[in-house]
């Protein structure tokens, strides 16, 4: 009788992996240098509009003529205002953490709220077609054929300004770029074969809407939600700057430029360093969705 050759105890990784007998680790996921850059900033900015009352005890508010256009630290500046003093000796670094604060909150909130009209839409647009698909396309034409200044200034004069007219105007506008990407994915993934598999077996409209759809559609979800927030803190301080955001007792990065920039050829920091946290808080929110975006399409391997 013949015997079978003794089996090896421990495997020979070469031999395995040369016979294809066994799949190769996957490689982790890491995030780019961008990324880690990207979530570097918004990371910073999170906790400094939550800890910058505490980190910073200068009143925004307090004016001092008497110390009027202090520059910042190393352009002839002191500690006591780090970033310097406005034209009313106001701190610059505190008016910028307020002002960061009540950016975030307005970038997250309307996120979150054009985020579900715009989600909505789209999908219910993709998914069922007909006439809901054609109400949608007409809904988001009137939208694109309105420009968004045109909206703001209509908005400001009906509603007289203030935090309700900016929330009409951002939710307003915001919500057209999740209902045009989610609407044209849905369609692509309702005639995928996966889909049309499950609902060859059976599976009805909601359970292929939940187990199979909205998996597959909140990467793009994550990352259009990650971008928005940059954008829309961006439009809300433009509106400030052009007068149609909050009123002139808020603290916002745009109402900070639209103060300094007459200053520019004297002092340039009043309107200068509220830009630049704007420029970075955008950038980085702009760096964390691509990274995001990358990490979950790229390829495993």
């Amino acid at each position: 009788m013949t015997t079978l050759p003794a089996t090896r105890s421990r495997l020979d990784p070469q031999s395995v992996a040369a016979s294809g007998a066994i799949e190769p680790r996957r490689r982790r996921q890491s995030l780019s240098r961008s990324g880690w850059i990207g979530f570097g900033i918004v990371a910073l900015l999170v906790v400094i509009a939550v800890l910058g009352p505490w980190l910073v005890t200068a009143d925004p508010a307090k004016q001092s003529l008497t110390d009027r256009l202090q520059p910042p630290i190393g352009f002839g500046g002191s500690w006591d205002h780090p970033l310097g003093t406005d034209q009313l000796g106001r701190d610059i670094l505190a008016r910028i953490i307020y002002a960061a604060r009540l950016s975030l909150f307005i970038g997250v909130v309307t996120t979150l709220a054009t985020g579900a009209i715009g989600v909505t839409l789209g999908i219910a647009a993709g998914y069922f077609g007909g006439r809901i698909d054609r109400f949608v396309i007409y809904l988001l034409d009137v939208a694109l054929a309105l420009p968004a200044l045109v909206i703001a200034v209509a908005v400001t004069a009906a509603l007289g300004g203030g935090m309700t007219a900016l929330f009409v105007t951002l939710i307003g506008t915001g919500w057209i770029g999740y209902a045009r990407i989610l609407r044209l994915q849905t369609r692509s993934l309702r005639n995928a074969e996966f889909t049309l598999a499950a609902w060859s077996i059976g599976a009805g409209r909601l359970r292929l809407l939940y187990r199979h759809l909205l998996p597959n559609l909140f990467g793009t979800i994550v990352v259009l939600g990650t971008q928005q927030v940059g954008g829309m803190m961006l439009y809300a301080a433009a509106l400030s700057y052009l007068g149609l955001g909050l009123n002139a007792n808020q603290i916002t990065w745009g109402g900070l430029v639209a103060d300094g920039q007459q200053l520019l050829l004297t002092a340039w920091w009043p309107a200068t360093l509220p830009g630049l946290a704007l420029v970075l808080t955008v950038v980085g929110f702009s760096l964390a969705g691509d990274a995001l975006r990358d990490l979950i399409e790229r390829p495993r391997s």
